[in-house]
Protein backbone atom coordinates (compact mmCIF):
# COMPACT_ATOMS: atom_id res chain seq x y z
CA UNK A 1 0.00 0.00 0.00
CA UNK A 2 1.02 3.35 -0.75
CA UNK A 3 0.27 6.60 1.24
CA UNK A 4 0.64 10.00 -0.65
CA UNK A 5 2.67 12.21 1.43
CA UNK A 6 2.60 15.84 0.18
CA UNK A 7 4.72 15.49 -2.85
CA UNK A 8 6.54 12.27 -1.81
CA UNK A 9 4.79 8.65 -1.72
CA UNK A 10 5.48 6.48 1.25
CA UNK A 11 5.27 2.69 1.22
CA UNK A 12 7.38 0.00 0.42
CA UNK A 13 7.71 1.25 -3.44
CA UNK A 14 6.55 4.29 -4.71
CA UNK A 15 4.42 3.89 -8.36
CA UNK A 16 4.91 6.12 -10.67
CA UNK A 17 2.56 7.67 -13.49
CA UNK A 18 2.84 4.47 -15.53
CA UNK A 19 2.09 1.54 -12.91
CA UNK A 20 5.85 0.74 -12.37
CA UNK A 21 8.02 0.93 -9.15
CA UNK A 22 9.96 3.94 -9.01
CA UNK A 23 10.58 3.45 -5.15
CA UNK A 24 14.71 2.89 -4.19
CA UNK A 25 15.92 -0.73 -4.40
CA UNK A 26 16.26 -2.47 -0.87
CA UNK A 27 20.60 -1.87 -2.26
CA UNK A 28 20.38 1.52 -3.10
CA UNK A 29 17.98 2.57 0.06
CA UNK A 30 20.84 1.29 2.38
CA UNK A 31 23.38 2.77 0.55
CA UNK A 32 21.50 5.88 0.79
CA UNK A 33 20.85 5.27 4.35
CA UNK A 34 24.65 4.86 5.03
CA UNK A 35 25.23 7.71 3.51
CA UNK A 36 22.52 9.77 5.29
CA UNK A 37 24.00 8.02 8.54
CA UNK A 38 27.18 9.63 7.82
CA UNK A 39 25.89 13.30 7.53
CA UNK A 40 24.36 12.78 10.89
CA UNK A 41 27.34 11.34 12.75
CA UNK A 42 29.50 14.06 11.09
CA UNK A 43 27.29 16.73 12.28
CA UNK A 44 26.59 15.41 15.71
CA UNK A 45 30.42 14.50 16.16
CA UNK A 46 31.68 18.34 14.71
CA UNK A 47 29.39 19.38 17.67
CA UNK A 48 30.52 16.89 19.95
CA UNK A 49 34.16 17.96 19.42
CA UNK A 50 33.74 21.45 19.40
CA UNK A 51 32.09 21.38 22.68
CA UNK A 52 34.77 18.79 24.56
CA UNK A 53 37.84 20.58 23.16
CA UNK A 54 36.14 24.32 24.53
CA UNK A 55 34.04 23.32 28.04
CA UNK A 56 35.74 21.84 31.80
CA UNK A 57 34.75 18.32 32.31
CA UNK A 58 32.11 19.31 34.56
CA UNK A 59 30.63 21.48 31.25
CA UNK A 60 30.76 18.67 29.23
CA UNK A 61 29.02 16.81 32.03
CA UNK A 62 26.08 19.27 31.40
CA UNK A 63 26.34 19.11 27.73
CA UNK A 64 26.14 14.96 27.90
CA UNK A 65 22.99 15.29 29.92
CA UNK A 66 21.54 17.41 27.66
CA UNK A 67 21.93 15.43 24.45
CA UNK A 68 21.07 12.42 26.35
CA UNK A 69 18.14 13.78 26.74
CA UNK A 70 17.29 14.27 22.76
CA UNK A 71 18.61 11.02 22.38
CA UNK A 72 15.64 9.72 25.04
CA UNK A 73 12.75 12.19 23.42
CA UNK A 74 13.67 10.81 19.73
CA UNK A 75 14.64 7.25 20.56
CA UNK A 76 10.63 7.69 22.60
CA UNK A 77 8.67 8.82 19.51
CA UNK A 78 10.35 6.07 16.94
CA UNK A 79 9.77 3.51 19.76
CA UNK A 80 6.18 4.69 19.98
CA UNK A 81 5.18 6.33 16.43
CA UNK A 82 7.77 6.13 13.54
CA UNK A 83 8.44 2.09 13.97
CA UNK A 84 4.71 1.24 13.37
CA UNK A 85 5.00 2.91 10.22
CA UNK A 86 8.00 1.30 9.04
CA UNK A 87 7.22 -2.42 10.83
CA UNK A 88 4.09 -2.13 8.63
CA UNK A 89 4.52 0.47 5.57
CA UNK A 90 1.30 1.64 6.11
CA UNK A 91 -0.54 4.35 7.90
CA UNK A 92 -1.66 7.81 7.81
CA UNK A 93 1.87 9.32 7.80
CA UNK A 94 0.85 12.73 7.84
CA UNK A 95 -1.02 12.78 10.60
CA UNK A 96 1.20 10.47 12.80
CA UNK A 97 3.60 13.61 12.95
CA UNK A 98 0.93 15.11 15.34
CA UNK A 99 1.95 12.51 18.18
CA UNK A 100 5.52 12.91 17.47
CA UNK A 101 5.16 16.56 18.42
CA UNK A 102 2.96 15.95 21.15
CA UNK A 103 5.62 13.87 22.56
CA UNK A 104 8.33 16.10 21.90
CA UNK A 105 6.34 18.88 23.56
CA UNK A 106 5.81 17.15 26.94
CA UNK A 107 8.73 16.01 26.96
CA UNK A 108 10.63 19.37 26.35
CA UNK A 109 8.54 21.17 29.13
CA UNK A 110 10.15 18.66 31.98
CA UNK A 111 14.31 19.45 29.78
CA UNK A 112 13.01 22.95 30.21
CA UNK A 113 12.16 22.77 34.05
CA UNK A 114 14.98 20.09 34.72
CA UNK A 115 17.41 23.06 32.94
CA UNK A 116 15.45 26.09 35.09
CA UNK A 117 16.66 24.17 38.41
CA UNK A 118 19.58 23.21 37.51
CA UNK A 119 20.92 26.73 36.23
CA UNK A 120 21.95 24.69 32.98
CA UNK A 121 21.79 26.42 29.73
CA UNK A 122 22.17 23.25 27.81
CA UNK A 123 19.06 21.80 29.74
CA UNK A 124 16.98 24.62 28.28
CA UNK A 125 18.61 24.34 24.81
CA UNK A 126 17.65 21.14 24.45
CA UNK A 127 14.35 21.02 26.09
CA UNK A 128 13.14 24.04 24.03
CA UNK A 129 13.80 22.48 20.74
CA UNK A 130 13.16 18.77 21.51
CA UNK A 131 9.38 19.48 19.30
CA UNK A 132 11.10 20.02 16.37
CA UNK A 133 14.14 17.87 16.92
CA UNK A 134 11.61 14.59 17.34
CA UNK A 135 9.71 16.08 14.43
CA UNK A 136 13.42 16.02 12.33
CA UNK A 137 13.67 12.32 13.69
CA UNK A 138 10.29 10.78 12.27
CA UNK A 139 10.38 12.85 8.79
CA UNK A 140 13.88 11.41 8.51
CA UNK A 141 13.07 8.11 9.45
CA UNK A 142 10.05 7.63 6.98
CA UNK A 143 11.69 8.68 4.34
CA UNK A 144 14.70 6.36 4.77
CA UNK A 145 13.02 3.70 5.61
CA UNK A 146 9.76 3.49 3.42
CA UNK A 147 9.69 6.98 1.75
CA UNK A 148 12.30 8.83 -0.63
CA UNK A 149 15.70 8.48 0.79
CA UNK A 150 17.21 11.59 -0.67
CA UNK A 151 15.05 13.82 0.94
CA UNK A 152 16.59 12.84 4.09
CA UNK A 153 19.58 13.21 2.74
CA UNK A 154 18.82 17.14 1.96
CA UNK A 155 17.63 17.38 5.61
CA UNK A 156 20.81 15.98 6.72
CA UNK A 157 23.60 18.33 4.68
CA UNK A 158 21.42 21.42 5.68
CA UNK A 159 21.97 20.39 9.17
CA UNK A 160 25.11 19.37 9.07
CA UNK A 161 25.93 22.90 7.16
CA UNK A 162 24.33 24.97 10.31
CA UNK A 163 26.10 22.81 12.72
CA UNK A 164 29.73 23.48 10.59
CA UNK A 165 28.90 27.19 10.95
CA UNK A 166 28.10 26.72 14.64
CA UNK A 167 31.05 24.80 15.32
CA UNK A 168 33.20 27.26 13.72
CA UNK A 169 32.08 30.29 15.54
CA UNK A 170 33.00 28.29 18.80
CA UNK A 171 35.77 27.64 17.59
CA UNK A 172 36.88 31.08 16.83
CA UNK A 173 35.12 32.52 20.15
CA UNK A 174 32.65 34.30 18.24
CA UNK A 175 30.10 32.68 20.59
CA UNK A 176 30.06 30.84 23.60
CA UNK A 177 29.98 27.16 23.87
CA UNK A 178 26.64 26.76 25.29
CA UNK A 179 24.95 29.05 22.48
CA UNK A 180 26.97 26.37 19.83
CA UNK A 181 24.67 23.70 21.23
CA UNK A 182 21.96 26.17 21.15
CA UNK A 183 22.08 27.08 17.07
CA UNK A 184 22.43 23.26 16.49
CA UNK A 185 19.38 22.19 18.50
CA UNK A 186 16.92 25.16 17.62
CA UNK A 187 18.54 24.71 14.15
CA UNK A 188 17.90 20.95 13.63
CA UNK A 189 14.66 21.65 15.23
CA UNK A 190 13.48 24.62 12.72
CA UNK A 191 14.78 22.03 9.79
CA UNK A 192 12.31 19.43 10.86
CA UNK A 193 9.45 21.96 11.32
CA UNK A 194 9.96 23.28 7.89
CA UNK A 195 10.45 19.71 6.40
CA UNK A 196 7.17 18.30 8.06
CA UNK A 197 5.72 21.70 6.26
CA UNK A 198 6.51 21.05 2.88
CA UNK A 199 5.05 17.36 3.12
CA UNK A 200 1.86 18.52 4.34
CA UNK A 201 2.28 16.89 7.73
CA UNK A 202 -0.12 17.84 10.04
CA UNK A 203 1.55 20.08 12.75
CA UNK A 204 -1.28 20.64 15.29
CA UNK A 205 -0.15 17.90 18.65
CA UNK A 206 -2.43 15.58 19.44
CA UNK A 207 -3.32 11.58 19.57
CA UNK A 208 -6.09 10.12 17.63
CA UNK A 209 -5.68 6.89 17.38
CA UNK A 210 -7.59 3.81 18.51
CA UNK A 211 -7.23 2.17 21.79
CA UNK A 212 -5.51 -1.00 20.55
CA UNK A 213 -3.01 0.77 18.75
CA UNK A 214 -2.48 3.23 21.82
CA UNK A 215 -1.84 -0.04 23.98
CA UNK A 216 0.93 -0.89 21.69
CA UNK A 217 2.47 2.32 21.21
CA UNK A 218 2.26 2.84 25.38
CA UNK A 219 3.88 -0.64 25.60
CA UNK A 220 6.89 -0.36 23.50
CA UNK A 221 7.19 3.63 24.87
CA UNK A 222 7.52 1.77 28.41
CA UNK A 223 9.84 -0.97 26.84
CA UNK A 224 12.06 2.23 25.43
CA UNK A 225 12.09 3.85 28.40
CA UNK A 226 13.13 1.06 30.70
CA UNK A 227 16.31 0.23 28.56
CA UNK A 228 17.39 3.90 27.18
CA UNK A 229 15.65 5.54 29.47
CA UNK A 230 17.19 3.46 32.08
CA UNK A 231 20.86 3.92 30.86
CA UNK A 232 19.67 8.58 30.69
CA UNK A 233 18.56 7.82 34.44
CA UNK A 234 21.58 5.74 35.35
CA UNK A 235 23.55 8.92 33.41
CA UNK A 236 21.41 11.40 36.08
CA UNK A 237 21.99 9.59 39.01
CA UNK A 238 25.77 9.15 38.06
CA UNK A 239 25.73 12.86 37.92
CA UNK A 240 24.09 13.64 40.89
CA UNK A 241 26.13 10.94 43.03
CA UNK A 242 29.62 11.18 41.24
CA UNK A 243 29.21 14.64 39.99
CA UNK A 244 28.93 15.67 36.84
CA UNK A 245 33.05 15.41 35.79
CA UNK A 246 32.27 11.99 36.00
CA UNK A 247 29.51 11.96 33.45
CA UNK A 248 32.29 14.47 31.36
CA UNK A 249 34.67 11.66 31.48
CA UNK A 250 32.30 9.55 29.89
CA UNK A 251 30.92 11.76 27.38
CA UNK A 252 34.96 12.73 26.10
CA UNK A 253 35.25 8.99 25.08
CA UNK A 254 31.87 8.58 23.81
CA UNK A 255 32.28 11.66 21.74
CA UNK A 256 34.63 9.29 19.46
CA UNK A 257 32.31 6.96 19.12
CA UNK A 258 29.07 8.78 17.90
CA UNK A 259 29.55 7.27 14.41
CA UNK A 260 29.55 3.94 15.68
CA UNK A 261 26.41 5.00 17.35
CA UNK A 262 24.63 6.55 14.53
CA UNK A 263 25.61 3.73 12.12
CA UNK A 264 23.40 1.87 14.43
CA UNK A 265 20.53 3.73 14.89
CA UNK A 266 20.17 4.19 11.01
CA UNK A 267 20.97 0.44 10.84
CA UNK A 268 17.52 0.25 13.56
CA UNK A 269 15.59 2.00 10.57
CA UNK A 270 16.48 -0.59 8.36
CA UNK A 271 16.26 -3.66 10.28
CA UNK A 272 12.68 -3.19 10.86
CA UNK A 273 11.45 -2.88 7.27
CA UNK A 274 13.75 -6.21 6.43
CA UNK A 275 12.57 -8.41 9.50
CA UNK A 276 8.94 -7.61 8.80
CA UNK A 277 9.55 -8.58 5.51
CA UNK A 278 10.35 -12.17 6.42
CA UNK A 279 7.62 -12.19 9.03
CA UNK A 280 5.39 -15.18 6.75
CA UNK A 281 8.35 -17.43 6.63
CA UNK A 282 9.40 -20.02 8.32
CA UNK A 283 10.95 -20.17 11.80
CA UNK A 284 14.26 -20.85 10.19
CA UNK A 285 14.13 -18.39 7.17
CA UNK A 286 13.46 -15.94 9.86
CA UNK A 287 16.25 -17.11 12.07
CA UNK A 288 18.80 -16.78 9.17
CA UNK A 289 17.46 -12.97 8.33
CA UNK A 290 17.95 -11.65 12.11
CA UNK A 291 21.32 -13.46 12.06
CA UNK A 292 22.36 -12.34 8.61
CA UNK A 293 21.41 -8.69 9.71
CA UNK A 294 23.21 -8.94 12.52
CA UNK A 295 26.83 -10.01 11.08
CA UNK A 296 26.30 -7.38 8.32
CA UNK A 297 25.96 -4.66 11.12
CA UNK A 298 28.43 -5.85 12.85
CA UNK A 299 30.44 -5.59 9.81
CA UNK A 300 29.96 -2.23 9.78
CA UNK A 301 30.74 -1.07 13.46
CA UNK A 302 33.79 -2.89 13.81
CA UNK A 303 35.79 -1.42 11.72
CA UNK A 304 34.90 1.81 13.80
CA UNK A 305 34.88 0.71 16.85
CA UNK A 306 38.37 -0.75 16.68
CA UNK A 307 40.15 2.23 14.99
CA UNK A 308 38.80 4.35 18.43
CA UNK A 309 40.14 1.91 20.51
CA UNK A 310 43.56 2.31 18.84
CA UNK A 311 43.58 5.68 18.46
CA UNK A 312 46.79 7.50 19.06
CA UNK A 313 47.65 10.24 21.28
CA UNK A 314 48.30 13.13 18.56
CA UNK A 315 45.35 12.17 16.87
CA UNK A 316 43.02 11.99 20.23
CA UNK A 317 44.75 15.28 21.82
CA UNK A 318 43.80 17.21 18.32
CA UNK A 319 40.40 16.30 18.62
CA UNK A 320 39.93 16.30 22.28
CA UNK A 321 41.73 18.43 23.56
CA UNK A 322 42.86 18.27 27.44
CA UNK A 323 40.15 16.46 27.67
CA UNK A 324 41.71 13.44 25.84
CA UNK A 325 43.70 12.69 28.50
CA UNK A 326 40.22 11.43 30.78
CA UNK A 327 38.91 9.94 27.92
CA UNK A 328 41.91 7.50 26.84
CA UNK A 329 41.59 5.52 29.54
CA UNK A 330 38.04 4.30 29.04
CA UNK A 331 38.35 3.63 24.83
CA UNK A 332 38.53 0.06 24.72
CA UNK A 333 35.60 0.02 27.63
CA UNK A 334 33.32 2.33 25.40
CA UNK A 335 33.98 0.70 21.92
CA UNK A 336 33.29 -2.82 23.20
CA UNK A 337 29.78 -1.69 24.60
CA UNK A 338 29.18 -0.53 21.57
CA UNK A 339 30.16 -3.25 19.54
CA UNK A 340 27.94 -5.48 22.00
CA UNK A 341 24.78 -3.44 21.48
CA UNK A 342 24.56 -5.34 17.81
CA UNK A 343 23.01 -8.60 18.97
CA UNK A 344 20.76 -6.09 21.10
CA UNK A 345 19.45 -4.05 18.13
CA UNK A 346 18.25 -6.82 16.14
CA UNK A 347 16.86 -8.63 19.23
CA UNK A 348 14.83 -5.09 20.01
CA UNK A 349 13.61 -4.53 16.28
CA UNK A 350 12.21 -8.21 16.32
CA UNK A 351 10.08 -8.03 19.09
CA UNK A 352 8.70 -4.43 17.80
CA UNK A 353 7.61 -6.50 14.61
CA UNK A 354 6.35 -9.27 16.36
CA UNK A 355 4.49 -6.94 18.53
CA UNK A 356 5.62 -8.67 21.87
CA UNK A 357 5.15 -5.61 24.30
CA UNK A 358 4.68 -8.08 27.69
CA UNK A 359 7.68 -9.40 27.14
CA UNK A 360 9.70 -6.71 25.69
CA UNK A 361 8.81 -4.79 28.61
CA UNK A 362 9.35 -7.93 31.55
CA UNK A 363 12.92 -7.52 30.01
CA UNK A 364 13.32 -4.22 30.06
CA UNK A 365 12.31 -4.17 33.84
CA UNK A 366 15.21 -6.50 34.66
CA UNK A 367 17.47 -5.10 32.87
CA UNK A 368 16.64 -1.49 34.01
CA UNK A 369 16.27 -2.51 37.31
CA UNK A 370 20.06 -3.59 36.76
CA UNK A 371 21.89 -0.50 35.02
CA UNK A 372 21.14 2.30 37.40
CA UNK A 373 22.60 0.48 40.30
CA UNK A 374 25.74 -1.20 38.48
CA UNK A 375 26.62 1.84 37.06
CA UNK A 376 26.24 4.09 39.77
CA UNK A 377 28.80 1.92 42.36
CA UNK A 378 30.96 1.59 39.59
CA UNK A 379 31.45 5.42 39.35
CA UNK A 380 31.03 5.49 43.28
CA UNK A 381 33.79 2.83 43.40
CA UNK A 382 36.26 3.29 41.13
CA UNK A 383 35.23 6.53 39.14
CA UNK A 384 34.82 7.00 35.15
CA UNK A 385 36.51 3.43 34.68
CA UNK A 386 34.53 1.51 36.92
CA UNK A 387 30.84 3.44 35.51
CA UNK A 388 32.63 1.76 32.09
CA UNK A 389 33.24 -1.47 33.15
CA UNK A 390 29.81 -1.51 34.44
CA UNK A 391 28.24 -0.39 30.90
CA UNK A 392 30.22 -3.53 29.65
CA UNK A 393 28.74 -6.24 31.48
CA UNK A 394 24.80 -4.44 31.08
CA UNK A 395 25.55 -4.42 27.19
CA UNK A 396 26.68 -8.16 27.37
CA UNK A 397 23.56 -8.87 29.52
CA UNK A 398 21.51 -7.00 26.90
CA UNK A 399 22.83 -8.62 24.18
CA UNK A 400 22.02 -11.98 25.57
CA UNK A 401 18.56 -11.21 26.66
CA UNK A 402 17.74 -8.96 23.52
CA UNK A 403 19.07 -11.28 21.16
CA UNK A 404 18.10 -14.58 22.92
CA UNK A 405 15.00 -13.59 23.69
CA UNK A 406 13.66 -13.35 19.99
CA UNK A 407 15.00 -16.45 18.82
CA UNK A 408 13.02 -18.04 21.57
CA UNK A 409 9.83 -16.17 20.64
CA UNK A 410 10.46 -17.18 17.24
CA UNK A 411 10.68 -20.97 18.17
CA UNK A 412 7.58 -20.69 20.44
CA UNK A 413 5.66 -19.14 17.63
CA UNK A 414 7.03 -21.80 15.60
CA UNK A 415 6.20 -24.76 17.33
CA UNK A 416 2.44 -23.35 18.32
CA UNK A 417 1.92 -23.21 14.54
CA UNK A 418 3.71 -26.28 12.81
CA UNK A 419 3.78 -26.50 9.34
CA UNK A 420 0.80 -28.26 7.29
CA UNK A 421 1.16 -31.96 6.89
CA UNK A 422 -0.13 -32.77 3.25
CA UNK A 423 -0.82 -36.13 2.26
CA UNK A 424 -1.24 -37.41 -1.18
Amino acid sequence: MTVGVGRHAVGDQAVGRAGGPTGPRTGRRALLALIVGGLSSGGNLLLAITVTRLESVSGLGQFALAFSFYIVGSGLVRSTVTDTVLATGVGVVASAARRAILLGLVGGSLVCAAGAAYGSLYLLFAGLALPGLVLYDYTKAVAVGIGAPSAAMAQEIAWAALTGCAALAGLLRLIDTPYVFAVWAVGGGLIGVVVAARRRYALMPGWRVGRAETRVAAGFGAQFLLTTGSAQLALTAVALVAGTAVVGALSAGRTLLGPVNLVLSTAATLILPQLARTRAESRAVRTRAAVRLALLVAAAVLPLTVAVALLPDAVGKELLGANWTVARSLLVLLALESLLAVPATIGFAGLRVEQASRRAILLGILLGGLRVPAVVAGAVLFGAPGAAGALVVLALVSAVAWGGSYLLLLRDRAADHPPAVHTP
